[in-house]
């Protein structure tokens, strides 16, 4: 009986987690959905500029440009049938680079159980979770990173572990433009059994016109690129002033060292974005203070069986 719920469970979260990638019936499909509602505002793009620590999922590398210790978690509200998706990523400085660890997590509640017969059962639930530790260091204008990390899917009380790798290379040709490479699952066992992840290829360029403004756009593809997925976004935010030196998005933020209500919510400023994600449009809007900022990202639905979805972050600097 067990085995028929296994195979019918993952059927189902086959089917059901790929609110982003229609048919994608992929080992681990929930790992694309995406951590940051930044980037998922600007239609899924982020590997050449994203430089904050959700850069641990989206591409090791621009965690080299991450100045301070940062926390920050995320939640995606509005999927259909009885799924979540949530994240939190920590990351802090070295004196050789920028380390951070996250955690994404996805689950489907109150799965209908059936025995061999065909007999209704109690209800479960299944999760799957991904666990990743980033390093990446700076080399002049090149920013490297690498995550190794660990898969865990239960169903069902049964759990099963394996692991992958990502590896990312950032590099800023000016304080005008940057251009990233991510390669996630390079190498991967899913659940211990050999069971492949496919393996993702991202290719990414940003451009930084004027102070406040971003365009971007990234290029995705499995395994040999036979299809691949065309990510553009735009990004502007009021407030900003001219400033290179605060990381490749010129956001003029300094942080400084206190303790105060008053100085952690001071320097505010306001932040509007909108993308297409291989044809699914995608828009948000973000509140950013010198130790705290706030996004919100709406991405609409690319099928019929799918709901339009809605992704909270919060990002804590210290």
């Amino acid at each position: 009986m067990k085995n028929t719920k296994s195979i019918l469970i993952a059927l189902i979260l086959m089917i059901s987690l790929s609110s982003v990638f229609a048919e994608d019936n992929s080992a681990a499909v929930y790992t694309r959905l995406g951590i940051d509602a930044r980037s998922i505002g600007m239609g899924g793009t982020g590997a050449a500029f994203l430089d904050n620590v959700s850069s641990t999922y989206l591409n090791p590398a621009a965690l080299a440009d991450v100045k301070r210790i940062e926390l920050t978690t995320s939640t995606r509200q509005g999927m259909e049938w009885d799924k979540g998706h949530n994240a939190v990523a920590l990351g802090f400085m070295l004196p050789v680079g920028y380390v951070a660890a996250y955690w994404q997590g996805a689950t489907v509640s109150d799965i209908d159980g059936y025995d061999d017969q065909g007999q209704p059962t109690s209800s479960f639930d299944a999760t799957d979770h991904s666990f990743g530790l980033s390093f990446a260091a700076k080399i002049g204008k090149l920013n490297l990173g690498v995550t190794p990390k660990m898969y865990l899917s239960t169903i069902d009380d049964e759990s099963t572990t394996g692991f992958g790798l990502d590896l990312g290379a950032l590099y800023h040709l000016n304080r005008f433009f940057s251009m990233g490479v991510v390669a996630r699952d390079l190498v991967s066992d899913y659940d211990g059994e050999g069971t492949d992840v496919p393996r993702e290829f991202v290719t990414g360029i940003a451009a930084f016109p004027l102070p406040g403004l971003i365009l971007s756009a990234d290029l995705a593809g499995n395994d040999d690129f036979d299809e691949t997925k065309l990510k553009i976004g735009a990004e502007y935010w009021l407030g900003v002033r001219d400033d290179g030196q605060i990381g490749s998005s010129i956001s003029g933020i300094r942080i400084k060292e206190s303790a105060t209500w008053t100085d952690i919510l001071s320097d505010t400023q306001a932040g509007i974005r909108a993308g297409i994600n291989d044809g699914a449009f995608s828009a948000g809007f973000g509140l950013r203070f010198k130790m705290l900022e706030l996004n919100y990202a709406y991405q609409m639905a690319k099928e019929d069986y799918q709901n339009d979805n809605h992704l909270y972050s919060l990002l804590l600097r210290f």
